[in-house]
């Protein structure tokens, strides 16, 4: 849970920054990109900062819900976590062991 929170975190600094350097708050505007500040080998391409941040809080909420469920509806929770955790399995973190089986 950890790994997820913390990228989580990531995504809304990208997102945070985006949105300060943005040429325009239209959400549809992606033609740019922008050195990002937080590691300057890596370029950030404006594509809707506000999904961006909208996704992030929608990952707390499921977070905070794993940490509320009672432990017969965690399991069910967990598998939901360590499937958003998949999207950053080419983070140096992401452990193979949370790979889990496609779903049916």
């Amino acid at each position: 849970m950890d790994f997820l929170l913390t990228r989580v975190e990531e995504d809304e600094r990208i997102a945070d920054y985006v949105a300060s350097v943005s040429p325009t708050d239209d959400a549809q505007f992606s033609a740019w990109a922008t050195q990002f500040a937080f590691d300057p080998e890596r370029m950030i391409v404006a594509v809707d900062y506000q999904r961006l941040e909208a996704e992030c809080a929608a990952k707390r909420r499921i977070i905070e819900a794993f940490r509320a469920a009672p432990a017969a509806t965690s399991e069910t929770l967990e598998a939901v976590l360590l499937e958003l955790a998949s999207a950053y399995a080419d983070h140096p973190d992401y452990r193979r062991q949370w790979r889990r089986q496609q779903w049916g």
